[in-house]
This record gives structure tokens, C-alpha cells and sequence, in this order.
């Protein structure tokens, strides 16, 4: 099944190829980029409302088809190598001294393509951004202690967690979602495979004895449902539907406008929360003790506002 991201893909090679090859034949396009001639001829029907910034009259590419050779002009910018912004230059040398810190010095050949792009990029010695943290800085004992088969011990606050907790894990596998580093590997206390997000990891240290558990598979990190989990029924109106990326739902299903949301969680609260920045675009269907929460912590929310502003008026 072809996907949008193929076909805008296909498109964006498809303008500079035909540029170099005025008069191709829509049976020849077709060929070289391994689709059908219908596919082909949707590609330039949509082409001919794509353009340059503007978007105006004289900004569309003009693109037809004349005794079946295909005519591509006002596309000529197309011609000349794309130029990066500062902003994306800047954007392009952060993200390669980021993989070059995470890597540890293991790709020493990244330290000179890096000069070479802020010298290209004219970016100046010194000039840097300070990036949220993702948890980068764990990478290189966890990589050392998989190396080694060592465990690994460290204190860490779940989203149900009042306070950090100290956990022993055999870990195994490293991965990247969502701008965030994630560590898997089996927990000693929970006796499962566990998914932690670095950024919520402390006072991690690499033990001196060896995995006791064999490694698994790296996954995409997910959230894993507990024996002491509780079951949890959001009904989500339109306006509030990003609840469904929001959280890593078991079941979702469309009942006419409301689409209902089936998942467990250990984090009530987590959930409480999210439930109030929704606001009344979703409905708690169960439990009764998240309604119960939800509606303390909107109370204790209009009560400290209405704190602040008597004391504002009666200042």
C-alpha cells in the first residue's frame, strides 16, 4: 500500500528529475519511479497547485502534458541546491554534537564533519543552546553496562511515584521516541521487563555484579500494565481527542461523536491531570475514584484562585 509519505517523497524528487529532463515521457517518469502512469499523472495534477512561498498566481508551478511529454516551468528555483536558513544550520550542528555526546567518542569521524558543517554553516565557535534535558547524559554507563552485562542501579520517579525509588534493572536495550531516551531491560523489583525514560533517572550507578536475566527484545517504549493496575473509561468529544495520543490506550471505539478510550494506568493522578486540561470535552466514565480526583483537584484549583484574587482586590 503506497503511503502519503511515500508519494510526497516521490514528489519532491520528481520536480528537479523532470527539470533536467524536459520533455519525458509520462510512460518513462513511470518507469523510473516504479508506478503506475495513472499515479504518475495524479502526481502532476497535484504538482500544478504546489509552488514556492506566496503561493500566489505566479508562484505555482506550471506543469502539463503535451502529446503525452511532460512540461514542468516557473519551477526553476528547483534548479539550484536548496540553501538552509541560519536557523536551520544552527538547528543541523546541534543535532550532530547531540548524536556525538550520546555516542560517546565511538564515531571519532563526527568530530570532523561537525567543524565542517558549522564551518560551511558559518556558525560561530562557542555558540550552542541549552537543550531540555532528555536523560543524554546516562547513555554512556547503560551502553557500558549492557556491553558488560552488568546491572545497573538507580533512583526514579514514575508518574505515580510521590517521591524517587530505587531500581535494580538488567538492562539491555537503548531507544530514542519523542525527543526522549528510554533504557529496557528487566526490573528486579516489579520481576518483569520494564521501559524507563532517562530523563527521570538519578544517582545511577553501574554494579559490579554480572545480569542475572537474559536479555529481551528492544521495542518501542510503551507503557506495560500491572497486576495492580486500575481500569480506566474516558468518553473524549472531537475537541478533546488528542487525549487519545496523549495516552497508550488499549481500546478506542467511535460511538457516533464520542470516541470512547479503554486503557489502565498505575498513575490516577497522571490521568487526573490530563483529564482537567481536556476540560469538558471529555467525561470520566470509570472509575468513580478518578471522577472523586478530578473533581477535588478542579476544586482546589477555583479555591486557590479565588485566594489570589481577593488578595490582589484587597491590595
Amino acid at each position: 500500500v503506497m503511503s502519503a509519505v511515500d508519494d510526497v517523497a516521490r514528489m519532491l524528487a520528481l520536480v528537479p528529475w523532470l527539470l533536467e529532463r524536459p520533455g519525458a515521457t509520462v510512460q518513462e517518469t513511470a518507469a523510473v519511479f516504479g508506478v503506475a502512469e495513472s499515479k504518475v499523472r495524479e502526481d502532476l495534477y497535484h504538482l500544478d497547485f504546489c509552488g514556492l512561498p506566496g503561493l500566489g498566481g505566479g508562484d505555482l508551478f506550471d506543469v502539463s502534458i503535451v502529446a503525452d511529454r511532460i512540461v514542468v516551468s516557473m519551477a526553476d528555483e528547483l534548479r539550484e541546491p536548496l540553501r538552509l536558513t541560519p536557523v536551520e544550520a544552527l538547528r543541523l550542528v546541534l543535532i550532530a554534537e547531540a548524536v556525538r555526546d550520546a555516542v560517546a567518542g565511538d564515531l571519532p569521524e563526527l568530530d570532523g564533519a561537525i567543524a565542517k558543517l558549522r564551518a560551511a554553516a558559518d556558525v560561530p565557535r562557542g555558540v550552542s543552546v541549552e537543550l531540555d534535558d532528555t536523560g543524554a547524559r546516562w547513555l554512556v554507563p547503560i551502553r557500558r553496562a549492557i556491553e558488560s552485562d552488568r546491572t545497573v542501579t538507580f533512583a526514579y520517579r514514575g508518574r505515580a511515584d510521590d517521591a524517587p525509588q530505587s531500581r535494580t534493572v538488567d538492562p539491555w536495550g537503548l531507544t530514542v521516541a519523542e525527543g526522549f531516551w528510554y533504557v529496557q531491560g528487566h526490573d528486579h523489583g516489579a520481576g518483569a521487563r520494564r521501559t524507563f525514560r532517562l530523563d527521570r533517572v538519578a544517582d545511577l550507578e553501574v554494579g559490579d555484579q554480572p545480569r542475572t536475566h537474559p536479555t529481551g527484545v528492544v521495542e518501542a517504549p510503551r507503557y506495560r500494565p500491572s497486576e495492580g493496575d486500575v481500569e480506566v473509561v474516558l468518553r473524549v468529544e472531537a475537541r478533546a481527542a488528542w487525549l487519545a495520543e496523549a495516552i497508550d490506550v488499549a481500546e478506542a471505539s467511535q460511538e457516533g461523536p464520542v470516541l470512547v478510550l479503554r486503557f489502565s494506568t498505575d498513575a490516577l493522578s497522571w490521568v487526573s491531570s490530563l483529564v482537567l486540561t481536556a476540560g469538558a470535552g471529555v467525561r470520566v466514565e470509570q472509575p468513580t475514584e478518578l471522577r472523586e480526583l478530578v473533581v477535588a483537584e478542579a476544586q482546589a484549583a477555583l479555591s486557590r484562585y479565588a485566594g489570589s484574587a481577593g488578595t490582589e482586590s484587597s491590595s
